[in-house]
C-alpha cells in the first residue's frame, strides 16, 4: 500500500493523504485549499488499512 495508491483511490473526492510511516498517524487535506479534513486516522503504516478502508476514512472525513 502507498500513498500514491490511496491517493489515485479518494482523489475524485477531493482529498489526498498526509503523514509520514512510523509517526502513528495520517490524515487527509483539502487538495485546493491544503486544510486538514476530518479526523486523523491512528496507524503507524499504510498497508495496516486496506484500500477500501481507506476510502471509507476519506468520505467520512469528507461528511464531517
Amino acid at each position: 500500500m502507498t500513498k500514491n495508491q490511496i491517493n489515485r483511490a479518494i482523489k475524485h473526492l477531493g482529498l489526498e493523504i498526509v503523514g509520514r510511516r512510523g509517526d502513528g498517524y495520517f490524515y487527509f487535506c483539502d487538495l485546493q485549499e491544503g486544510n486538514q479534513v476530518g479526523e486523523s486516522v491512528l496507524v503507524c503504516y499504510l498497508n495496516q488499512c486496506t484500500l477500501g478502508e481507506w476510502v471509507q476514512w476519506a468520505e467520512g472525513a469528507k461528511n464531517d
